[in-house]
């Protein structure tokens, strides 16, 4: 705030409360009848004037505590780092990400010879993990002003080197990442497609799944997502996926998923019974019993699409 608009705001304020008290004290004179005197005056007076400095005081030291700027960083246009409440927080395009709650990474001194040969901090902070009597000498509280400042160094860092997944730690720089890239920043989506392409490869049942139901996979063009499609080897993956998006009755993303399923393996009874389900949900009776019929085809023995038939008939 302006220091003159600041100074003409407490002069007001003090001036309105010292107003108040005057007419507060001639209104119970006037209810107590008590007769006009000069020690009256001059003790009411007297009065005031400490009130008035009370006053003056107290409201001074409300408006400077509701003036006090916070700590602010910004790391550039997408990401800003706040100290609040003795808490870091970090902030995406103006809007509260994470609330750092410790220093995710904090090497000593006499331990960066250890570290000479970790490729990321994700790996020297798996070796922390497992240095227990490292872990039990972490006895000394950061201070508040020390820790934001060092989140700060920290993501500044991770930005200048084009938001490198290896000086950050994966628990927060690939959410992170996903936050930027929503934001906008062209450089971030880049490294975000890069992590998420890496995670893919990784060919892990549950991650695939997980990137595939979250929609991670449409930060990539048709191309890119027809050449990632080929790195689900597991059948499973699409038919969890499939079921996934028919409980939510997204019909159209379920039978995309039974689909994929059934390039992997065409005659899995599961995706088949999937794509039938779908059919009879968006009324394409004439396509569900076509792969009724495959179902009796291939798993003549299977009640289940005995009953899916008999379903359809009757509808």
């Amino acid at each position: 705030m302006d220091p003159t608009k600041y100074k003409r705001n407490i002069i007001k304020s003090t001036i309105l409360i010292g107003l108040i008290d005057i007419i507060s004290l001639e209104l119970s004179r006037y209810l107590l009848q008590i007769p006009p005197s000069l020690w009256y005056y001059l003790i009411a007076m007297i009065v005031i004037l400490i009130q008035q400095v009370s006053s003056f005081l107290l409201i001074d030291y409300i408006w400077k505590k509701k003036e006090r700027p916070k700590k602010e960083y910004q790391i550039n246009d997408y990401l800003t780092l706040k100290l609040e409440h003795k808490a870091t927080t970090i902030y995406v395009e103006g809007k509260p990400f994470l609330q750092c709650k410790f220093l995710l990474l904090n090497i000593p001194f006499d331990k960066v010879r250890d570290f000479d040969d970790i490729d990321s901090i994700d790996e020297a902070a798996e070796m922390l993990n497992h240095d227990l009597e490292f872990q039990n000498k972490i006895k000394t509280k950061i201070p508040t002003e020390t820790e934001f400042w060092a989140h700060c160094s920290n993501l500044q860092v991770w930005a200048e080197y084009n938001y490198n997944p290896r000086l950050l730690h994966s628990n927060l720089a690939y959410p992170l990442l996903k936050a930027i890239t929503d934001a906008g920043d062209p450089i971030a989506k880049e490294v975000f497609k890069q992590e998420t392409r890496l995670r893919f490869e990784s060919f892990n049942f549950s991650t695939q799944q997980y990137l595939l139901e979250n929609g991670y996979l449409n930060y990539f063009n048709k191309e890119e997502r027809k050449e990632l499609f080929k790195l689900i080897l597991d059948v499973n993956i699409w038919i969890n996926c499939g079921y996934n998006y028919l409980d939510a009755n997204k019909k159209r993303k379920a039978l995309e998923s039974f689909l994929h399923a059934r390039n992997i393996n065409p005659i899995n009874l599961d995706a088949l019974l999937g794509i039938a389900q779908v059919y009879v949900r968006i009324k394409e009776y004439d396509r569900a019993l076509q792969i009724y019929n495959e179902i009796l085809e291939y798993y003549p023995e299977n009640l289940k699409a005995l009953n899916g038939k008999d379903l359809l008939k009757s509808k």
